[in-house]
């Protein structure tokens, strides 16, 4: 599997999606995840979910249509993928996540940890979002350390799908 540094972290988002590790994602996957969302924040969940499933659909439809993928097939497919497509996601999941205005440490702490990541993971990822470190963040921050995910080599700092 390729090593750059845009198909790790792809590989990454697949571990995060696979947390029984049976090496596929479907759309079990990511409802797995709304559902950890639904039951441990105070996310728009509905919206969520169809950000979620456009998202399923277009990693879908880039593999036959299958019902799981498997890893190579997933970066695969998110290689093939835009960034204006990664540019809507990201702002669904923002306004989905956290409505149409600024996101506070706090909220954005228990949104990434319910989605599974830890409390430590969260503080740093929302400090290397928080670019004019005002203490909140915006959409343009969020789509920022989006864009940073996909194309810079240096320290992750973005959350794709609330989960890397």
């Amino acid at each position: 599997m390729a090593t750059d540094h845009k198909s790790q972290r792809f590989q990454d988002l697949f571990d995060a999606l696979d947390p029984d590790r049976n090496d596929v994602v479907g759309k079990h996957s990511f409802d797995n995840l709304i559902s950890r969302l639904d039951d441990n924040s105070d996310t728009n969940i509905r919206d969520l979910q169809k950000a979620f499933h456009e998202f399923w659909r277009t990693v879908q439809s880039r593999n036959g249509n299958r019902p799981t993928v498997s890893k190579q097939q997933f970066v695969d497919a998110l290689n093939a993928t835009h960034l204006k497509e990664f540019d809507l996601l990201s702002g669904r999941v923002f306004a989905s996540a956290f409505g149409f205005g600024e996101v506070t440490k706090d909220k954005f702490v228990r949104y990434y940890t319910a989605a599974g990541g830890d409390e430590a993971a969260a503080q740093e990822v929302f400090t290397r979002l928080d670019g004019d470190r005002d203490g909140v963040l915006v959409r343009q921050e969020f789509h920022s350390g989006l864009v940073n995910y996909l194309h810079n080599s240096a320290p992750a700092s973005s959350v794709v799908l609330g989960v890397v």
